[in-house]
């Protein structure tokens, strides 16, 4: 088997793979892509490829996962600098050890590099505790096009000045630079964790739960609202009770001191008066579960000819309605999830081209029409062209397109790939 194959995008294959181990590798190559003209995709573990456009030239897959290592973790000040082709999961294995961790669970979950997950921006259920990816990344280091190594932020948490060029990066798809490594603000582990499952018939009960919880003063660590279809794939990884009257689940993950937990939860079955099922989960299962909530709805790349992910941005009070909406085009199966008190929603949908596309559709009038937000994550090539990678257009983008000439003047860094 050609080993290149594995880096296909989009039925084109690089030239060449190169695996660096040091961030002098990486410079190393690319200036020699840059002499060569080359254009360069930077590689993790290939969960988010399929985020953006095709790259318009791929000439050299650039693959991180050799730089694994953390450099620096320095316990008493919360603060870790890592290589970007770290996985999350190891990360967190080791930050264990002293009682910490970096508070990340994007889709498709914890097999996620540092790297990758920088590039997306994407967020899941621990981003109502903690923020998405940019709000506890501090410093970052990166390889322009032309093999420079730059570096912005730092290593102190208040170092305010440095934030701008870490922010730039995130969300960047590799465009502007390749993350070589980052330094993150911790957090203590929770003394305790424990976890409560709401049952409802119809999303608008689920209501005054996750509006309820919004400005919580105990902070749950997630509010995450699943659909019937979520609910069942989640049944098939974990334990769960089986409650077929209840359409709508929403789980409630609460964590600190003991005391804390309990008010949080106490407080979620209050607020949940309609609920029709009820179940409190702690330890082994209470951890599988929310191992498995982030890949609920993540499409593989390359995604299947009838799969489509999509992304939401909507009002937390307007979540309800979203869900109606995934669920309102018969020929469509949707597995939805949404992040109650922040109202961002990922669905995977299959069906039938034409019916995808109309749900796609669908749903971008629908975020449009509130003021909120709609991406394309992944999906067939005609799906990209017809409904676009985002909505409205990221604001961002013209000062990114400036940047971009400046830092790439070329455009050798996955070339295309923001739609430019």
């Amino acid at each position: 088997m050609d080993l290149t194959e594995r880096y296909r995008l989009d039925g084109r294959s690089p030239r060449s793979v190169i695996h660096p181990r040091t961030v002098e590798e990486v410079a190393e190559a690319l200036r020699e892509a840059a002499r060569s003209g080359w254009a360069v995709v930077p590689w993790g573990s290939g969960a988010h490829q399929g985020y953006g456009e095709a790259p318009s030239r791929y000439d050299l897959a650039l693959d991180l996962t050799g730089l694994s290592g953390i450099v620096r973790h320095r316990p008493a000040n919360l603060t870790v600098r890592v290589e970007a082709g770290i996985r999350l999961a190891d990360l967190n294995a080791q930050l264990a050890a002293h009682g910490q961790w970096l508070p990340l669970d994007p889709p498709p979950g914890d097999s996620a590099t540092i790297g990758g997950i920088l590039a997306t921006g994407l967020s899941g259920p621990l981003r109502a505790r903690y923020g998405p990816p940019r709000d506890l990344l501090i410093g970052i280091r990166v390889v322009l096009a032309d093999g420079t190594v730059v570096q912005g932020g730092g290593e102190v948490v208040k170092n305010v000045a440095g934030y701008d060029l870490p922010r730039l990066f995130c969300g960047s798809l590799g465009t502007l630079g390749v993350i070589v490594e980052a330094a993150f603000k911790l957090w203590p582990r929770p003394k305790t964790e424990a976890t409560a499952l709401f049952g409802f018939a119809r999303a608008e009960d689920a209501m005054p739960l996750t509006l309820g919880l919004l400005r919580h003063p105990g902070f749950p660590l997630a509010v995450e609202v699943l659909n019937a279809a979520a609910w069942a794939e989640l049944r098939r990884q974990v334990p769960l009770p089986e409650t077929p009257e209840a359409r709508i689940w929403v789980l409630v993950r609460a964590g600190g001191w003991p005391a804390s937990v309990e008010r949080v939860l106490r407080d979620a079955e209050n607020l949940a008066a309609a609920a029709q099922a009820r179940e409190r989960l702690s330890g082994d299962a209470a951890a599988l579960l929310w191992a498995h909530v982030p890949r609920l709805t993540a499409l593989p790349y390359p995604p299947p000819p009838d799969g489509l992910w999509v992304r939401l941005g909507v009002l937390p009070a307007q979540v309800a309605e979203a869900l109606r909406t995934l669920e309102a085009f018969p020929d469509v199966r949707v597995i939805g999830q949404a992040q109650g008190t922040a109202g961002v929603i990922y669905a995977r949908a299959h069906g039938p081209l034409e019916a995808l596309l109309g749900w796609g559709e669908a749903l971008r009038s629908f975020a449009l029409a509130r003021g909120g937000h709609f991406t394309l994550l992944n999906g067939p090539e005609a799906a990209r062209r017809a409904l676009g990678l985002w909505a409205p257009q990221r604001p961002e983008i013209a000062a990114m397109q400036r940047i971009k000439a400046q830092l790439d003047p070329h455009g050798r860094l996955s070339p295309g790939r923001m739609g430019w």
